[in-house]
């Protein structure tokens, strides 16, 4: 059976010419992210029509990769403090580092 998101949106990639992560957009969401052996990291993600659910799409993705995967799901440089506390809280992240969280799957 194939994965599909609460709001069946498909999970589309591009390339970005800086560094070593790639582009993706899930809906109205757009940001950047990367695989490494142990993880998929998020480094941005915006939402162009907040409130609407996509951003919840965006984070089914990514879980769904980890477990079928057996990656950690990271998500780097979180300088907002409210939302930091939403990964806590509400999403089951800990804290990596001072502004990286982490979520394991493995």
């Amino acid at each position: 059976m194939e994965f599909q998101t609460t709001h069946k949106l498909a999970f589309e990639v591009g390339d970005w010419p800086f560094g070593d992560f790639h582009r993706f957009r899930i809906g109205t969401c757009h940001g950047l992210w990367r695989a490494t052996d142990t993880s998929y990291d998020i480094l941005a993600i915006d939402n162009q029509v907040p409130g609407n659910g996509h951003f919840n799409d965006v984070i089914e993705w990514f879980e769904q990769s980890c477990r079928r995967d057996k990656k950690s799901l990271m998500i780097l440089e979180v300088w907002n403090q409210r939302l930091a506390k939403h990964f806590v809280e509400k999403r089951g992240f800990t804290y990596k580092s001072k502004d990286d969280l982490i979520k394991r799957f493995q």
